[in-house]
């Protein structure tokens, strides 16, 4: 069985194999005769983008708005006290790990599961101003 990359070559299952589209390669050729009899490779599936460690409190921010998460957390922070590590994090950190238990912690607050805060830095890593 063979899988089709990124790449030009093609990918053999059976030992990992990286085929070039070469007609005087043997390997491609083998592949070409079993295209012929009717067999389709597997399609190329990217892998997932990375989830970023950090973020900006503006791009942060954003997906928050964008996600209509942000007037929620605003609402729940002025609740808590102003020497509050949660809400001290919430106005004044320039970054945001995706580590912090603060984030975690409001994740928590929202109900977004671990693979959803993931979905949101990714999706912040790709806001610029």
């Amino acid at each position: 069985m063979y899988k089709l990359t990124q790449f030009p070559e093609i990918l053999r299952m059976v030992d990992g194999a990286f085929i070039p589209p070469d007609l005087a390669n043997t390997d491609y050729q083998q592949y070409l005769i079993w295209l012929a009899e009717g067999n389709t490779p597997d399609p190329y599936v990217p892998p997932p983008p990375p989830i970023p460690s950090t973020v900006t409190r503006f791009q942060a921010l954003a997906v928050l708005a964008a996600g209509g998460y942000l007037s929620t957390i605003k609402t729940y922070i002025v609740t808590l006290g102003e020497d509050n590590i949660t809400r001290l994090a919430w106005e004044n950190a320039a970054d945001w790990e995706r580590t912090s238990p603060t984030l975690n912690a409001l994740a928590a607050m929202l109900g977004l599961s671990d693979a959803q805060v993931d979905e949101l830095f990714i999706a912040a890593d790709q806001v610029s101003a």
